[in-house]
């Protein structure tokens, strides 16, 4: 009889205990793009063009992209980049200029999940084009988290600093 009852307990724990870990989404650096040329800027920029409210401006969306017909300096958009996430409470923890991107990390407080985020960008000197794609993935969560999308919070302040 102890023996069952020791049984159906533990089967209970390993079931909640799986239920658990399988509800966690945790962001690995593996799951953000290595360089800003994997990012398919003319993709999202026909989306930016054509489509009137395309997903990546949805409140559910983990990323966000813009573009503007005007060249600023390397140095200048770098700087409002860095600008942008460190007033937003994130710390910087990759400068890759090379690469084109610069990504932030913001750990957990208590009204909101850490998350990281990684800003893309492309500066096309013979267009006279500046594009932006910004992602972002929730670090700590069992619940889903807020609708919230990060990535559109940091894209509008990035593009009020260019405007």
């Amino acid at each position: 009889m102890y023996q069952n009852n020791y049984l159906v307990k533990l089967i209970i724990m390993l079931v909640f205990l799986t239920t658990i870990t399988s509800c966690l989404s945790v962001a690995k650096l593996s799951d953000f793009p290595k360089t800003s040329t994997a990012i398919d800027f003319d993709k999202y920029s026909r989306e930016y063009h054509e489509l009137k409210s395309p997903y990546w401006t949805s409140e559910n969306a983990s990323e966000y992209y813009f573009e503007r017909d005007t060249i600023i300096t390397n140095k200048e958009l770098t700087d409002y980049i860095k600008q942008t996430l460190v007033a937003l409470g994130y710390s910087i923890t990759s400068n890759d200029y090379e690469d084109d991107f610069i990504r932030g990390s913001r750990n957990m407080t208590t009204r909101e999940w850490g998350s990281i985020t990684t800003v893309y960008y492309k500066l096309d000197y013979d267009k006279n084009k500046l594009q932006v794609y910004i992602l972002t993935e929730i670090t700590q969560d069992i619940s889903g988290g807020r609708a919230e999308n990060r990535a559109k919070t940091v894209g509008k302040v990035i593009e009020k600093l260019i405007d």
